[in-house]
């Protein structure tokens, strides 16, 4: 099988750190790339191989990976020699940034570091009585309370004001209002003792009764806000 004739020459820059790119011992009698090894070297000599293109490695000037000037907008390091055309391709350990990706191309990274962010581990302590609260600032629980105490201040005072909200309630004069009176009509009996005449003195007032009082109106809003069903709702 025949191979691909090689490409251009490429430029390949390169950052001199251990223990990715080094100079041999013998450097001084060496010339070109064979001056180089490392990790990096052999990696920009393996995919060289693969592609099929001649490289010259070069050592960035300035020894910088790159980073922008805030004044200038200038370019330094290796980006800096990408960016204006000096090198066609750099590898190194280049922490993948988005300010970079702006201006150059990453390829998938080659290794992994592992940076992480690290925190002080919080200390362990025992819930106390008002831990529920914890979850939201002082503020927020105030701020729901005055609207608890609101809402139901409001909803006792419209159903004062709404008829929707009363209704007549029958009792017999002289008893208790909350003992139900015996059942009057066609079909009604007559009590034990009593002629007509004297039932007829018994009569009947009627009191004009609203569930929605002050209590009411808290319990209501109360089982509202924890979404809890409740016997009576507002008309």
């Amino acid at each position: 099988m025949e191979l691909t004739p090689a490409l251009s020459v490429s430029t390949i820059l390169l950052l001199q750190e251990s223990p990715y790119v080094m100079l041999k011992k013998n450097h001084d009698q060496l010339s070109g790339n064979d001056k180089y090894e490392g990790y990096i070297v052999e990696l920009a000599a393996e995919i060289a191989k693969h592609v099929g293109y001649h490289y010259k490695l070069k050592v960035v000037t300035d020894g910088k990976y790159g980073a922008r000037d805030s004044e200038t907008k200038m370019w330094n390091g290796m980006v800096g020699e990408l960016v204006y055309g000096k090198a066609d391709v750099a590898v190194a350990p280049l922490t993948i940034t988005l300010v970079r990706e702006e201006v150059i191309d990453f390829s998938k990274p080659f290794m992994s570091l592992g940076i992480s962010i690290m925190i002080k581990k919080p200390t362990k302590s025992k819930p106390g009585v008002f831990s529920f609260l914890d979850p939201l600032a002082y503020e927020i629980w105030m701020c729901i309370v005055f609207a608890y105490i609101g809402v139901s201040v409001v909803l006792f005072l419209v159903s004062r004001f709404s008829p929707y909200e009363w209704h007549a309630e029958d009792y017999e004069e002289g008893a208790d209002p909350q003992t139900p009176t015996q059942p009057t009509g066609p079909g009604a009996g007559l009590q034990s003792g009593q002629s007509p005449g004297q039932q007829g003195q018994n009569q009947q007032n009627q009191e004009q009764t609203n569930e929605f009082g002050i209590f009411n109106s808290l319990w209501f809003s109360l089982g509202a806000f924890m979404q809890q069903g409740c016997d009576i709702s507002p008309r």
